[in-house]
């Protein structure tokens, strides 16, 4: 069945409509987060902060939790897109001076996450996707990789509670040391 012009248009404004709501929500969250802990935020607080209805969040939430793993997809998304560039061909340390950038520019963020214990939900999938990128299967490569990505997650939030005093160059000459890509055939 065809939807009528509209339907369509109807359609599409719902789907934009939902799309504001969940940046509104996201973001109030994040800004909340910069000044009271993650589980004394409540709905009602959260909605309010929003500018959006309770039902608004429900329709696009089950929980506060989604909201935090849905940035975390969003961060991994990026990151996984950013594997397969030609730019990073046989340039691994420029991937992760670009990687340490955009987590700088993210400083807030990363800030909030990790103060409310909640770094995990952007590194929590990380080991999967380098595995998928990186075409092994086997038990040394897993590992391998938890390996990389428990580095780097430590680096991260060690250069985070730093201060980010050092620069991302600095940070991805570090990680270079631990290059996942060692392993890629």
């Amino acid at each position: 069945m065809e939807l009528t012009r509209g339907q369509r248009v109807r359609h599409l404004s719902n789907n934009e409509a939902n799309q504001i709501t969940r940046e509104a929500i996201c973001t109030a969250l994040v800004t909340l987060m910069e000044t009271k802990d993650f589980n004394k935020i409540s709905i009602s607080e959260l909605v309010r902060k929003a500018g959006v209805s309770r039902q608004s969040f429900y329709r696009n939430y089950d929980s506060k939790e989604q909201i935090v793993a849905e940035i975390g997809d969003t961060i991994l998304s990026a990151f996984s897109a950013s594997l397969n560039s030609p730019k990073y061909t046989n340039r691994h340390e420029l991937w992760y001076v670009d990687f340490f950038s955009f987590v700088q520019k993210n400083r807030p963020l990363v800030e909030v996450l990790r103060r409310s214990n909640l770094s995990d939900l952007l590194f929590s999938r990380l080991s999967g996707i380098l595995e998928k990128w990186a075409g092994h299967d086997s038990a040394e490569a897993h590992y391998y990789i938890v390996g990389i990505v428990g580095a780097v997650k430590s680096i991260t939030l060690e250069w985070a509670v730093s201060g980010f005093r050092e620069s991302p160059e600095t940070i991805a000459g570090i990680c270079m040391s631990y290059d996942v890509t060692t392993i890629r055939g």
